[in-house]
């Protein structure tokens, strides 16, 4: 019997395996292996698996698995069962299939990875779109939209501007004379003798510019928009007004007025500029 142990052996030194390699591709444990190379066939769990773990054996390492088991009959009598072929086919069925699932996924390890990675990165655009889609949208008014005193103010404009005449009187003075004129820094400024009645913020660009007014007091309103070169745009300055700021695109360009005062606003101001208008009470 040692002849085919010594037969399996050889073959497997020729084919470069060693044990570890056989039982990797036959499924066969290492010590079934090494009792079928030195002939120790009483060690295998039985008959039926003596000749599967033969042929399977000698199938892959080059041999005639049949011709192998035959030789190993030939010196040992026994009846050869019928359902030995379907174990050692299920067998190396089974072993083959494993070989297959590992064989693609050694072949295909980067693109499994590549196609996990891909789809972190889809799970996270999608969260994130998501999210900002559930946060509420901030509305941009329009360039040309603004909104200014309502008709109430029109109407209480209007109504007024029978006093202007008395008010206008009393301004003939110095004393009463509106003014603008710059207070702690070089971006704020102190409104006084607002007259009664119609007023206004008189906003002009030299060149292209973008301009926001937000008026605080009074019926109180905010405009914004992009005033072309040379352009000019009013804004109501309401009763009640406590303060106006202005924020300039293009500061250098810009210019306020105050009805006809102009705003001192620096020479060397540079292109966005924030600016605040502080008006005092006549009372």
């Amino acid at each position: 019997m040692d002849e085919v142990g010594k037969r399996l052996r050889s073959a497997r030194i020729e084919k470069g395996y060693t044990l570890d390699d056989l039982q990797q591709i036959t499924k066969i444990q290492k010590r079934y292996l090494l009792a079928l190379e030195q002939g120790k066939f009483d060690e295998l769990p039985g008959d039926f698996y003596v000749r599967g773990f033969i042929k399977q054996y000698a199938t892959t390492v080059g041999l005639d698995g049949e011709e192998i088991v035959n030789d190993y009959e030939a010196q040992t009598p026994a009846t050869r069962p019928r359902d030995y072929e379907q174990g050692v086919s299920k067998t190396r069925t089974a072993g083959h299939r494993n070989n297959s699932v590992g064989k693609w996924l050694r072949d295909n390890l980067g693109k499994v990875i590549i196609g996990l990675v891909a789809l972190v990165i889809i799970a996270s655009l999608y969260f994130y779109v998501s999210r900002l889609a559930n946060q509420p949208k901030t509305q941009i008014p329009d360039q040309s939209s603004k909104v200014v005193s309502s008709k109430k103010s029109s109407a209480s404009s209007s109504s007024q501007k029978s006093s202007s005449s008395s008010s206008s009187a009393q301004s003939s003075s110095k004393k009463d004379e509106l003014s603008v004129k710059q207070a702690g820094d070089a971006n704020t400024f102190t409104v006084k003798n607002l007259p009664s009645g119609s007023n206004k913020l008189v906003v002009t660009a030299t060149k292209r510019a973008w301009v926001m007014v937000t008026v605080t007091g009074g019926t109180g309103s905010t405009w914004q928009a992009v005033l072309a070169e040379g352009q000019s745009h009013d804004i109501v300055i309401p009763n009640g007004v406590t303060t106006i700021a202005v924020r300039m695109g293009n500061a250098a360009e810009t210019t306020l007025k105050v009805n006809d005062k102009s705003v001192p606003i620096p020479a060397d101001a540079t292109s966005v500029q924030n600016y605040t208008l502080n008006f005092e009470s006549n009372n």
